[in-house]
């Protein structure tokens, strides 16, 4: 697995850090940054209330927070703690890669964005029960 250097292992934790520094200046409503997609649509992104998401999850609003983006606390937030594990195993040497090799990378990475598609065409869908889905509903 070849041996590391110290330096190396420091980054995963820099990353975090300002990562989780961004979260709460997001999900605090410190920091607001509009959805460009939204502004010029009208329409959900898949990531549309995601920061709101993040502050309703800070404040103990579970409820809330999957109803701002039930996607975002579903799937991505589970695959950015899962990735961040695996980065912070590969910086360590403990494991060859960061993210699964060969086929079975290429169908999560497939799975992760079918599922980001479906999300984001069925919150947009303008008949019950899917305008429910919608960030700004």
């Amino acid at each position: 697995m070849g041996e590391r250097s110290w330096r190396s292992v420091r980054v995963t934790p820099a990353v975090t850090a300002a990562g989780l520094a961004a979260g709460v200046a997001l999900g605090t409503g410190v920091l607001r940054i509009p959805c460009w997609f939204h502004a010029l649509t009208g329409l959900d992104c898949p990531f549309c209330g995601g920061s709101r998401a993040v502050g309703a999850l800070l404040r103990g609003d579970v409820v809330a927070a999957l109803s701002y983006n039930a996607f975002a606390l579903v799937v991505l937030l589970p695959l950015a703690v899962a990735t961040l594990v695996a980065a912070v195993r590969w910086e360590a040497g403990l494991a060859r890669r960061w993210w699964p090799p060969g086929a079975r990378g290429r169908w999560l990475t497939l799975a992760v964005a079918g599922l980001a598609l479906v999300w984001w065409v069925g919150r947009n869908l303008p008949f019950a029960p899917f305008t429910g889905l919608s960030a700004y509903a």
